[in-house]
Formats: C-alpha cells, sequence, structure tokens
C-alpha cells in the first residue's frame, strides 16, 4: 500500500474544501418573499401529524414554500416575529410519547 506524501495530501485539501462548501449550501433559495402570499397559507388538518407528512404536504400543497421550519416547542408565538417570509412555513413540533415527532400548532405562512 502507497503511504500518501505530504504535498499530495496538499493538493487534496482544495477540492475536499471546495465539495464540503457545495455540500453546505442551502438548495433552496433562502431570500424572503414578501406579502401578498400566493398559494395555501396554513395547514390544519396537519395537526396532530408527523413532522415528515408535514413537510411533504406542505411542499407539494404550496410550491411557493422554499423554507419549512421546525420549532421544538409548543409556547411559540408566531406572531412576534417582525420577519414574515411569504416563502417560509413554521411548524411546531414535540416529541411524542411513543418516539417521533408530531405537529401541536397548525403550520402556517410566516
Amino acid at each position: 500500500m502507497v503511504k500518501p506524501t505530504l504535498p499530495s495530501t496538499l493538493l487534496l485539501l482544495p477540492l475536499l474544501l471546495l465539495l464540503i462548501s457545495a455540500i453546505s449550501k442551502p438548495v433552496a433559495d433562502a431570500t424572503c418573499t414578501m406579502p401578498p402570499c400566493q398559494g395555501k397559507q396554513s395547514w390544519p388538518e396537519l395537526l396532530d401529524k408527523d413532522d415528515n407528512t408535514a413537510y411533504i404536504t406542505i411542499k407539494r400543497e404550496n410550491p411557493q414554500v422554499t423554507d419549512v421550519v421546525f420549532l421544538i416547542s409548543n409556547s411559540v408565538d408566531l406572531e412576534e416575529d417582525g420577519d414574515f417570509c411569504c416563502n417560509r412555513v413554521v411548524v411546531v413540533i414535540a416529541d411524542r410519547p411513543g418516539g417521533g415527532e408530531w405537529v401541536t400548532k397548525v403550520p402556517q405562512v410566516g
């Protein structure tokens, strides 16, 4: 087996850093879309559903949504945040006693 030398390892370092930076970048556009919002705005039918079902349903029913934010809390006041985005949906979840996570508040655009 050939032992890599320091110069050959240093040549691979920039390639590795480039690969890591490409992987870590978000796929969706992170810019905020301001009101008026288009498409479905809230999902009351997702209350008490699991987090994966919520994500898939939201992305399917409103293609304008590029950011689904999961908050692990049931005491979040969504109206306090002044940074309202039409392409972001906030989903509040909690741990299910039997395992997994479930939606505790109606997911809504914000």
